[in-house]
């Protein structure tokens, strides 16, 4: 008989990656989650059975549970686990498991990871080298986020509740830091100090990629003698912009011309990591190049999902400051006009109440905003803390910024006009925008 695993939120990015991942290697997999819903669809077509809710009785006569960390050890189906002498694992000690004995290559940061980790198992791919990848993000042409393959392995990995200092890559990348998940962490340098621990995990022999100003956080990794590339600009490699026509840009990168379907500055620093990191096995600059021009990018990543009247509709998961202005700057570069409009919903009342004055300086780049209420995830609501703080926030950048309810927001969206809407966030707001727009996922 196979293992039964059964896994808490299933639908979530990286539990259904994982889900996936257990099925091909011929386990019997469930799994639940509060609100399935498109996010379940591969899972389904997988032949994995996806259980609405949660419920003790979910764990009935199964060989192992497993959770994400944001799940709490006092949760009936944990607790109902604990009692059964089910083993239970968190995701991040999953992944471990999944791991042991990979070619692991590794991409953490707190933008850009999921884009790079799968650019970089695109690239192999088309290397004819069979990567296994696990990404936290929808790929055109694999299975949701999970491309079934061999010992080579490109995973995600996620710096919250350290779960990606369990892992022991052969090759490991910091695509970008800035202070998020400070909930774990407590401060600015634990946090740094984590993603240098990171890239010290490489295994010996191994080489550690970090972007040109946090050459810091590879510090500790060169100190045991792991090799460092370092990316962009004075770094070892760079791809660096050449033009640009609607979605598409140019580059050149180590002498090479390349071509990329994803616009913004932020995508040419993605690629230039994948680039680095498939160098690492062997594949030179150029077939990396040649492998990049396929790429169909990420679902969620600047991913035009229809029209709202004579606007392009985009859904992007930006929930960062960073994020929110790398994807309005994209944008503006592809348009030309500054009718840029955003319609973004907050991740998270810790996130809001920590960053609302950066969102809201973000945000000021789009010609307006509408910013929905703040999409509670794991948290209970904190006292003070709602969208106001953004527009606020906004407001006083100069920006032209309102809050609104999600039934609001045609009306709202029908008076205002733009050459490209963005909608944003981590939460429910792309099921919202593409209902609006009747548009699908890829």
């Amino acid at each position: 008989m196979p293992e039964k695993v059964h896994l808490m939120g299933v639908c979530g990015s990286g539990m259904s990656a994982l889900a996936l991942w257990y099925a091909k290697l011929g386990r019997e997999v469930t799994g639940c989650d509060r609100d399935p819903g498109q996010g379940c669809s591969a899972l389904s077509a997988a032949g994995i059975q996806i259980l609405a809710g949660h419920d003790p009785s979910h764990v009935e006569g199964v060989d192992r549970v497993v959770f994400s960390a944001a799940l709490p050890l006092s949760h009936p189906e944990l607790v109902r686990a604990a009692a059964l002498g089910i083993p239970m694992l968190r995701r991040s000690e999953a992944l471990e498991e999944l791991t042991s004995g990979a070619v692991l290559i590794a991409v953490a940061g707190a933008h850009g990871k999921s884009t790079t980790t799968a650019m970089t198992g695109w690239i192999l791919q088309e290397a004819g080298l069979d990567p296994t990848v696990m990404v936290g993000a929808s790929i055109p042409g694999w299975t949701g986020g999970f491309r079934a393959g061999g010992l080579i392995t490109v995973v995600e990995a996620d710096e919250y509740d350290r779960s990606f200092l369990r892992l022991k890559p052969s090759a490991a990348a910091v695509t970008s830091f800035a202070d998020e998940h400070l909930e774990c962490y407590g401060s600015h340098e634990a946090l740094a100090m984590a993603f240098g621990m990171f890239l010290e995990m490489t295994m010996p022999g191994g080489t550690v990629i970090v972007p040109s100003g946090l050459e810091h956080l590879a510090k500790w990794a060169a100190r045991i003698g792991r090799k460092v590339l370092v990316t962009g600009p004075g770094g070892d490699l760079e791809c660096r912009w050449t033009g640009g026509d609607g979605w598409v840009q140019t580059y050149v990168v180590d002498g090479v011309e390349g071509l990329l379907r994803q616009p913004g500055a932020h995508n040419l620093r993605n690629a230039c990591t994948a680039i680095a990191l498939a160098s690492t096995l062997g594949i030179p600059v150029g077939r990396s190049v040649e492998a990049l021009k396929s790429f169909p990018g990420a679902v969620r990543r600047l991913e035009k999902i229809g029209m709202l009247g004579r606007a392009i509709a985009i859904s992007d998961y930006a929930h960062h400051p960073d994020e929110i202005a790398a994807a309005i700057e994209g944008v503006l570069a592809l348009t030309g006009s500054g009718r840029v409009g955003v319609v973004f919903q907050p991740h998270l009342y810790s996130r809001t109440a920590a960053q609302a004055e950066g969102m809201g300086l973000a945000l000021s780049a789009a010609a307006w905003s509408l910013v929905l209420p703040v999409y509670a995830a794991r948290e209970e609501p904190l006292p003070g803390v709602s969208s106001e703080l953004v527009t606020d926030a906004a407001g006083r950048a100069g920006a032209d910024c309102l809050s609104c309810s999600p039934e609001e927001l045609p009306g709202l969206l029908g008076l205002r006009d733009a050459d490209a809407v963005i909608f944003m966030g981590a939460g429910s707001i792309d099921a919202i925008a593409r209902k609006l727009t009747g548009g699908c996922r890829r």
